[in-house]
């Protein structure tokens, strides 16, 4: 019943999510129908998103969905072409982070709990946390996240409570974009090479900004598992939350550095991919 109700769930968001990416051309001499707006979208979207979730919570089902949560969706299957996210639902805070592209949120309104979920409206983010099993990286998490932000709908993996002082940056999904690091890093010509921010972008590509060991930085795309472009950047071309922190792959340690901590990074099951270099002062 469960993956019957998860496939049903997900399938509605995959069709809308077409249906708002692809516009049927109108013949010629006809006057095709207006494109539908993000709000628009949005509110066709969660309304069969609400269906799918059932009736009424019974007291015992409620309980499973009221406290904070974490979220995020990655490059994995469970992540989609809009990228890298994540989602801290508190009982009077929401935050939606997409590292490179801002923040955003709201105040949560009143929760409604429903057999298969609960959804929340938290300024222009609807939220929506099933019970389902979610696997990321190798990591399976009990609940699974859907958000619906400026028309588009994303989905990820989610866990009740929140990890205190735990702030998403690019780097929070190092794993997932250590494939695309791995690559863009080797066609660096002075090394070691350190990365300043990398980010999912759309169709499967990823994008990774490398600074060289002689102090020249790159914005390097990798598509199909192969670099599409490496181009040079200038000294105010940044994103925001570049440089926040910085990562370098491989064993070898980086030199400590005034008001620089080091500090190694690992995936899921604890292997080390490098190190993270964060500002501390």
């Amino acid at each position: 019943m469960r993956s019957l109700f998860r496939g049903a769930l997900v399938g509605l968001f995959l069709s809308a999510a077409a249906l708002s990416a692809c516009q049927r051309q109108a013949p010629a001499g006809e006057e095709g129908p207006s494109t539908p707006t993000n709000a628009e979208r949005e509110a066709e979207i969660a309304a069969e998103t609400l269906a799918a979730l059932g009736a009424p919570a019974s007291a015992e089902q409620r309980a499973a969905y009221e406290g904070e949560f974490q979220a995020s969706g990655g490059l994995d299957a469970l992540g989609n072409a809009e990228g890298a996210w994540e989602l801290t639902l508190l009982n009077d805070y929401a935050q939606f982070a997409r590292p490179g592209l801002g923040e955003d949120g709201g105040i949560p309104g009143e929760r409604d709990y429903r057999e298969h979920g609960m959804r929340v409206v938290a300024g222009p983010v609807t939220i929506t946390i099933s019970q389902q099993a979610c696997t990321a990286s190798g990591v399976e998490l009990p609940y699974t996240a859907h958000v619906l932000f400026e028309g588009v709908a994303y989905q990820g993996c989610a866990r009740r409570g929140v990890v205190e002082g735990e702030r998403p940056t690019w780097a929070s999904l190092l794993p997932e974009l250590m494939p695309a690091i791995n690559t863009c890093t080797e066609r660096a010509s002075s090394r070691p090479a350190r990365v300043t921010f990398a980010s999912a972008l759309d169709e499967g590509e990823v994008l990774v900004r490398v600074r060289e060991a002689n102090g020249s930085r790159r914005e390097c795309i990798v598509t199909g598992g192969a670099v599409s472009v490496y181009e040079p950047l200038s000294d105010d071309d940044r994103r925001n939350g570049e440089g926040e922190p910085e990562f370098q792959p491989g064993g070898s340690r980086p030199a400590a550095r005034n008001c620089r901590t080091v500090e190694a990074a690992t995936d899921r099951s604890g292997a080390q991919l490098g190190w993270l270099i964060r500002n501390s002062c």
